[in-house]
């Protein structure tokens, strides 16, 4: 036994030590553009918007940020989709320029022969032929999971008119939603 006290150290266990955070660092995020729609001089048109998505590797993740619409802060801005709930992607094919479109209703999407359901279909098919990076798209095919099987669906286009049976479309085909296509201001 010791006279005197004396200092002794020792490292204190961790359960003892003061409460400590430890960031977990979020996965890596990817910066992608997507297509919502805008009111401009009261016509609706398509207007990109950036959102961080976790990128799987495929368009899927992109493209279902179109289906599920504005955010808060968009909305905010006034950005509108014509989306409700109801569809989701459940998967794509590229063959080529041709991208296949696979969705398991077109529940989400406008019923009716609307301008509403035009602008669905311009924002999803010009997301996919204008802003997916690292992909050559030029075309566009959705099909629908009916029973089984995936149907092709004829898609509307700016003018109103159907499709041939399933055929593909183009951006280029929804011109009266997209400013580049519109003619400038006279003034």
């Amino acid at each position: 036994m010791e006279s005197q006290p004396r200092s002794v150290s020792a490292p204190i266990p961790d359960a003892l030590q003061p409460d400590v955070t430890t960031t977990i660092p979020s996965p890596d995020t990817e910066e992608v553009e997507i297509f919502l729609a805008r009111s401009f001089e009261d016509r609706m048109q398509l207007a990109k918007v950036t959102r961080d998505i976790d990128p799987d590797g495929t368009v899927n993740t992109i493209l279902e940020q179109v289906l599920a619409g504005p955010n808060l802060e968009e909305q905010e801005e006034e950005y509108i989709s014509p989306f409700i709930e109801g569809s989701a992607i459940i998967g794509t094919a590229l063959n080529g320029t041709l991208l296949e479109i696979y969705l398991d209703s077109l529940d989400g999407f406008p019923q009716d022969d609307s301008t509403s359901n035009r602008l669905a279909y311009a924002m999803l098919v010009c997301t996919a032929t204008e802003l997916i990076v690292g992909a050559e798209i030029q075309l566009v095919k959705i099909l629908v999971e009916r029973d089984g099987n995936l149907i092709p669906v004829n898609i509307p286009v700016s003018d109103g008119e159907l499709t041939e049976e399933g055929a593909p479309v183009y951006c280029a085909n929804y011109a009266t939603f997209d400013p580049k296509y519109q003619a400038p201001e006279e003034g």
